[in-house]
């Protein structure tokens, strides 16, 4: 542990203020260029401040201690981890001496106060994002506390194995959410399989954990899936970027009367069409269709069809040849030809997955493509995270997900 002076002025915005700390307020220091090394931050007289994780990668230090009992050490992660789970209890996720087979977030960051690690649980096994390299060895140490707090709670697998049977480490380096395999390892117990079952509302899913960043179910989703339900009964419902086909299961169980699922990948249609399967639900009665959303959603405006029901859930980038594509370059667009493709009183649903666009900044699009459309909207619900992804009140940029339901 080494001692990092920290200037006067920045003092009150480390006590109350985003838990992100730019590094570029804290002027050429060797200590903060070293990834993963705890820091002790003290005042200009020596006094203690808090400790912090230095991340340079990100171009910050990672505040996760005001106290100076709490050193930044095995024992904290436990005790994070602890609260962690306490508030997954309460939240009715996970109950003591409980199999876990469901889906759910167990950390989120500096909701947690574990700045720079996601936790998902996907049944058995869990899944840890590590937000930069210097924090691996902290993410493995952060995996065998995990084990331990999880014994405590008496939590097992399906066969009363202790959970997790295991944890497997992804890194979601800077500028590494491009399609590709990310750096992954197992930092405690097995590897999970290739492909397997969890849990969602009771509802199986297909997840494939080793294929990449992005493991087919998206956990930060999972109540705004099983609130579709009050739009789609008997709905014809038109899913774009319809990726494994969640929102479409979800629909279908809500009484849709037909869904389209359109992508772009064959692939991830394929795996939607096994999750109706899983689901107990018939494919063969619902379209799936490989296409880029634009070029689809241009032939649907040509050809007068119809939706009672849209949704779009679009990626903040494709890097696809076929269909490059840019949340803040098209999105405008796209909403304007779907407002020209839904029925009168129809019900448009909008997720955006954007840490760079702020809640005015979306709106005014919208707005934009609704007065090229000549449609008027009318706001129903706006959404975001759910309570398992809790988030530091004063970051902003943490609250990335951004939900907007309208009746046209």
């Amino acid at each position: 542990m080494r001692a990092l002076t920290v200037p006067g002025d920045l003092i009150p915005r480390l006590l109350s203020g985003p838990p992100q700390i730019p590094l570029s307020r804290l002027g050429d220091s060797d200590l903060c260029r070293q990834a993963g090394r705890p820091l002790e931050l003290v005042g200009s007289d020596g006094q203690f401040v808090g400790y912090a994780i230095s991340d340079p990668e990100n171009g910050v230090l990672r505040l996760y201690s005001l106290d100076s009992d709490d050193r930044p050490d095995d024992r904290l992660l436990a005790q994070r981890l602890r609260e962690a789970f306490l508030l997954r209890r309460q939240l009715g996720l996970i109950s003591e001496n409980s199999v876990v087979d469901s889906a759910f977030r167990l950390v989120n960051g500096d909701g947690d106060r574990l700045s720079g690690f996601i936790l998902e649980v996907y049944g058995e096994f869990v899944v840890q994002y590590a937000l930069a390299k210097g924090l691996q060895d902290w993410g493995r140490r952060l995996a065998q506390a995990l084990a331990s707090v999880a014994g405590e709670f008496g939590l097992k697998n399906r066969d009363g194995s202790a959970w997790p049977r295991g944890v497997l480490q992804k890194l979601r380096a800077k500028g590494s959410a491009r399609p590709g395999k990310p750096t992954q390892s197992v930092v405690y117990g097995e590897s999970p399989p290739e492909s397997y079952l969890v849990l969602e509302n009771g509802v199986p899913f297909e997840v494939h954990p080793l294929a990449g960043l992005n493991v087919g179910l998206f956990t930060d989703m999972r109540e705004h899936r099983w609130r579709l339900d009050r739009f789609t009964d008997g709905a014809r419902v038109l899913n774009l970027f319809a990726y494994t086909g969640a929102l479409s299961v979800a629909s279908v169980l809500g009484g849709a009367s037909r869904v389209t699922s359109v992508d772009l990948s064959s692939g991830v249609l394929k795996w939607a069409k096994a999750n109706f399967g899983h689901a107990g639900l018939d494919p063969e009665g619902h379209a799936f269709v490989t296409s880029d959303v634009g070029q689809f959603l241009k032939r649907e405006v040509q050809s007068g069809g119809q939706y009672d029901f849209v949704i779009m859930d679009p990626p903040t980038y494709s890097a696809a040849r076929a269909a490059s594509w840019s949340l803040k370059k098209d999105l405008a667009s796209l909403v304007e030809r779907v407002l020209a493709i839904l029925a009168d009183r129809g019900v448009f649903w909008l997720a955006v997955n954007r840490h760079q666009m702020s809640h005015s900044e979306l709106d005014r699009e919208i707005l934009t493509a609704s007065e090229r459309a000549g449609r008027r909207l009318h706001l129903i619900e706006s959404g975001g995270l759910p309570p398992d992804a809790p988030r530091d009140f004063t970051d902003r940029d943490a609250d990335y997900l951004k939900v907007r339901i309208f009746r046209v």
